[in-house]
């Protein structure tokens, strides 16, 4: 089990807890680049199985497949901006929301506490802090607007050293997603956690356990104790809830699961006859 585990990893990319839009003038500045179609692999967007054939592209400065985004920014469209000459830098300042009330304060006040007869007689009684009747709010200081920065570029987008080395980090995303799927692996891309990735070992047993899982668990809370039960830690609980979400699509799970398990014996046995006799 353990070396199973290590199998799986939870990937952070720049966008794995965001996924703003790909600025579609980041697409026309930077263009695309395309790797060619493949069938292995197996992709899922916020829980819903995406078929192969595969074809992951950098678009803009985010990641597609089939056309479908599955990162946000990569690197943030301002930083190729920054690079620009004659940039505009654009502040916007939105108010803050209002501070909630703040609760009753009990004042205090100084007084003799008459219930002691040695305070009554001493010559030099102490005061001593008792509750008012009387109430105040203390004021609690105004909340600053937020300020946001953006650039604005009036002119056409010119290539140059920093923005190559920019692209050259989103096309290196672009090629380790590529590379994962290639080799048989597994990928999960949502918008409200890190990208979840194992190998082709992993898959196969992802394929192999999740489809029965998602067809017989007749609540959330019993696919997520089921998920448990099956090894498959890794799968965090926004991503079971997805997955639950997109259960009509195991009966395509178990198919693909099936064509995968032919192709391994068959590899098998093309192996074992290649094996020299001894």
């Amino acid at each position: 089990m353990r070396v199973w585990a290590l199998a799986i990893a939870a990937v952070v990319s720049a966008a794995a807890f965001a996924m703003p839009e790909i600025p579609k003038a980041s697409v026309k500045a930077l263009g695309c680049t395309k790797g060619g179609s493949f069938s292995k692999g197996v992709v899922f967007v916020e829980g819903k199985y995406i078929e192969p054939p595969y074809v992951v592209e950098r678009w803009g400065n985010g990641i597609r497949i089939n056309s479908t985004p599955v990162t946000g920014q990569i690197v943030n469209w301002n930083e190729f901006l920054k690079t620009q000459k004659g940039v505009k830098v654009v502040k916007t300042e939105t108010p803050a929301a209002p501070a909630p009330a703040p609760a009753p304060v009990a004042d205090v006040y100084d007084d003799f506490d008459d219930s002691s007869l040695d305070d009554l007689f001493d010559d030099d009684p102490k005061p001593k802090k008792r509750a008012s009747p009387y109430s105040y709010q203390r004021p609690s200081a105004p909340a600053k607007p937020k300020v946001s920065v953006s650039y604005s570029l009036d002119g056409e987008f010119v290539t140059n050293a920093t923005t190559r080395a920019l692209t050259a980090r989103i096309n290196a995303v672009r090629t380790e997603i590529d590379s994962i799927l290639r080799n048989g692996g597994f990928i999960c891309f949502g918008d409200s956690y890190s990208r979840v990735s194992g190998d082709a070992r992993s898959a196969f047993m992802l394929l192999e356990k999740l489809p029965e899982l998602q067809r017989r668990s007749e609540n959330l809370a019993a696919f997520r104790s089921a998920v448990r039960a099956a090894g498959l830690v890794y799968l965090n609980e926004v991503l079971c809830e997805e997955l639950y979400r997109n259960r009509v699509d195991y009966p395509r799970l178990q198919e693909r699961f099936s064509k995968l398990k032919r192709e391994t014996e068959w590899k098998n046995m093309i192996d074992d006859l290649s094996k020299p006799l001894l």
